[in-house]
């Protein structure tokens, strides 16, 4: 899968390793993971993307009434073409339509990283690496299915108000859950399964629709050498 490769923590164009450096990088954050361009999330490149992810590809299964699929985005190892953040996006219905936000459509990420990635900060809008000091503390707001297992969720500070975000862990690795607008965060209340596509149990017949805006960012200015 084709593509040029930039930093997931801003989206700007990385260098590719030379004979003075092993590692993608980033003029602003160093050594990075490089993240891809995103792909509608069909069963070609779903299959594909499992058979070459270390984390968890969560889906929602079956979807909210209304979602579809709107694509995946990953950050892959630059040596070994390993994935180590995949972000799933879908879109239906909002849930919660507020006099302050007439959306009727509501966007969500579900990003599955390792630590020191950086994608699931970068999309809620955040500055930091992994969730740090704005993972809040007390009880849990929200509590997913993930393959079967408990995945709490806690809501996260520090970022726009445009969107609701929520971080946990799941299979290992670190959980995001961004969504747009922030009226959506109801979406958490429905029963939901997170099944991961690696290994789904059976088979996934996956409604598309067009691609998220929000896997999509404008394109910053290639670093000088």
């Amino acid at each position: 899968m084709s593509g040029q490769a930039t930093c997931p923590r801003c989206d700007a164009a990385v260098r590719p390793p030379s004979i003075w450096r092993s590692s993608w990088s980033c003029a602003v954050h160093g050594d990075v993971v490089p993240l891809h361009p995103a792909h509608p999330a069909d069963s070609e490149h779903l299959e594909w993307l499992a058979g070459c992810s270390d984390v968890p590809i969560w889906l929602p299964w079956p979807l909210p009434d209304g979602w579809l699929v709107t694509g995946v985005r990953t950050a892959r190892d630059g040596r070994t073409e390993r994935a180590q953040a995949v972000a799933m996006a879908i879109s239906g219905p909002n849930p919660l339509r507020t006099p302050q936000s007439h959306q009727p459509v509501a966007d969500a990420l579900l990003v599955s990283e390792v630590p020191g990635v950086g994608l699931g900060a970068h999309l809620a809008g955040r500055a930091d690496l992994d969730p740090g000091d704005g993972l809040l503390g007390g009880p849990p707001v929200a509590k997913l299915q993930a393959a079967g297992a408990r995945a709490p969720l806690w809501e996260v500070d520090g970022h726009p108000g445009d969107r609701a975000v929520f971080v946990g862990e799941a299979g290992g690795v670190w959980l995001w859950v961004v969504l747009w607008p922030a009226s959506a965060s109801p979406v958490l209340d429905l029963d939901i399964d997170l099944v991961d596509v690696r290994d789904p149990g059976h088979t996934l017949d996956v409604p598309c629709g067009a691609m998220s805006p929000h896997l999509q960012w404008e394109r910053q200015p290639q670093p000088s050498s």
